[in-house]
């Protein structure tokens, strides 16, 4: 058998030689990582022996063609890695055979194994979308190319760079997400990722996702947060053109007090404008980033008098009144956006539809929600329904007609917790019936992938926030 070895080895005539399975190794650089279940091969294997050879190369060993002179130095007694045929090979060993039939092949470098495996393995459909990222970037990092790798797999170039996107994910964090069945990493999920630029945005997006339609969510999160961050940039340069300075740390501080006042606003949702027109006011203007907009403040006017101390705390809860408006108008508009992309189709439907009508039926009666036509039309109007033509409330009227139950309930659910813009009473205390009302709203959406950005929009809601006046004594009793 020695010599049949050697006779291969140096022709690499595809003479089919028997190799003892227990000098058969897995190639190291094998794109498939899981070979599956063998057992049903094994007992194929047990009745009818091994029909199809594996494909072999010694460890170690390259030599170029050229320089193939001799096997000697192939010793007859190599061990080797298994290009084509690693699942045959286990199934080879639970059956209890002790040698397989090879080929053997010597004149391969590492990018032409690399190649053949992962071809052979594409063609019987058995890699998996990482499996298949990681191939093609260890080709690329052999030195092919992206054309190269199109000629070897059939793949078109359009997919081999989404693979190699993928490949740019934290492996770990890929490989985890992948052997949880309830998360559903499929091809578009990735495919939306690649949405996002930034690749430490997009591992920290899988890293916190609880399922494919949260990915889905964090990513038109992020990416609408990308826009907005770019036209933040783009008129801040025109503000400091024209002497507008950024306001520091303390005056930011000093937002919800009355020492500020805003003289231009910026909805960083909509384009940039082209020129800027400030309204003329004495002394410096400042511009700071507030939550989806972008304000320029200057100095209030000084009182005219002593305020009293009554009236200097009725200004103290009226910012921290504001400061909580705000925190819940940051929360709302992003739930709008998630119902928005629920019924373009952009976020999957429920899979379990009953039990997720049954959420939002319970969320709505607890929040107390009006059922009316005229609720659903006003969610596809961009202004007050007033202010409207015709045409356009007929044609909210047919969209609002066109909704299934199920986002018909979603469009009330969040008319009803848009209703709700303050969480707090008159003393600034926490007012449980609306914040947990709120809460239950949110819960309802959570299978869409509904997270809380920020610690902030959460303690607001479950009362624990230190804002509120009674935040101790409300930690205490739900404690």
């Amino acid at each position: 058998m020695n010599n049949n070895i050697e006779r291969s080895m140096a022709k690499d005539d595809g003479g089919i030689v028997q190799i003892e399975v227990e000098r058969l190794f897995h190639h190291p650089d094998n794109p498939r990582k899981d070979l599956g279940d063998v057992s049903e091969l094994a007992e194929s294997i047990k009745k009818n022996g091994v029909m199809q050879n594996l494909t072999i190369i010694p460890i170690g060993f390259y030599m170029p063609p050229e320089e193939q002179t001799s096997a000697d130095k192939i010793g007859p007694e190599s061990d080797f890695h298994v290009l084509i045929g690693n699942r045959r090979l286990e199934a080879a060993k639970m059956a209890g055979i002790e040698a397989v039939p090879c080929r053997i092949v010597s004149n391969l470098d590492k990018r032409q194994q690399v190649s053949i495996m992962l071809e052979e393995n594409m063609q019987r459909s058995d890699l998996t979308i990482l499996e298949q990222a990681e191939g093609f970037q260890m080709m690329l990092d052999l030195g092919d190319t992206v054309e190269g790798i199109k000629e070897k797999t059939g793949f078109s170039k359009t997919t081999i760079y989404h693979r190699l996107n993928i490949a740019k994910l934290d492996k770990e964090t890929l490989e985890e997400k992948e052997r949880d069945e309830g998360f559903q990493l499929s091809v578009r999920v990735l495919s939306e990722l690649e949405k996002v630029e930034d690749v430490e945005t997009r591992n920290e997006i899988l890293k916190k996702s609880d399922n494919s339609r949260d990915v889905i969510n964090r990513v038109h999160n992020a990416v609408a947060k990308a826009k907005r961050a770019e036209n933040a940039r783009a008129i801040k340069d025109m503000l400091k053109k024209i002497g507008v300075k950024k306001a520091t740390q303390k005056i930011e501080n000093e937002m919800y007090s009355s020492k500020w006042k805003t003289v231009r606003e910026f909805d960083l949702e909509k384009d940039v404008p082209k020129q800027l027109r400030m309204p003329k006011e004495e002394g410096q203007m400042y511009y700071l980033l507030w939550y989806r907009t972008l304000k320029v403040i200057i100095k209030a006017p000084k009182e005219k008098r002593e305020l009293s101390p009554y009236e200097k705390e009725e200004r103290r809860k009226a910012g921290i009144k504001k400061q909580i408006r705000e925190i819940l108008k940051e929360s709302s508009a992003r739930r709008r956006d998630l119902v928005r992309n629920i019924i373009s189709g952009k976020i999957d439907a429920a899979e379990d539809e009953a039990g997720e009508m049954e959420l939002l039926w319970r969320a709505m009666a607890f929040i107390g929600s009006g059922i009316y036509k005229s609720t659903i039309r006003r969610f596809f109007l961009d202004k007050d329904e007033y202010e409207c033509t015709d045409e356009e409330r007929r044609e909210a009227g047919k969209k609002a007609e066109s909704l299934c139950l199920l986002h018909q309930m979603l469009v009330i659910l969040d008319a009803a917790m848009a209703g709700t813009k303050e969480t707090f009473t008159y003393n600034l205390e926490f007012s449980r019936e609306k914040g947990h009302a709120l809460m239950e709203g949110y819960k309802a959406l959570e299978p869409y992938g509904w997270y809380f950005e920020s610690e902030d929009e959460a303690r607001v809601l479950d009362g624990t926030h230190e804002l509120y006046e009674n935040k101790e004594e409300q930690a205490h009793h739900d404690a």
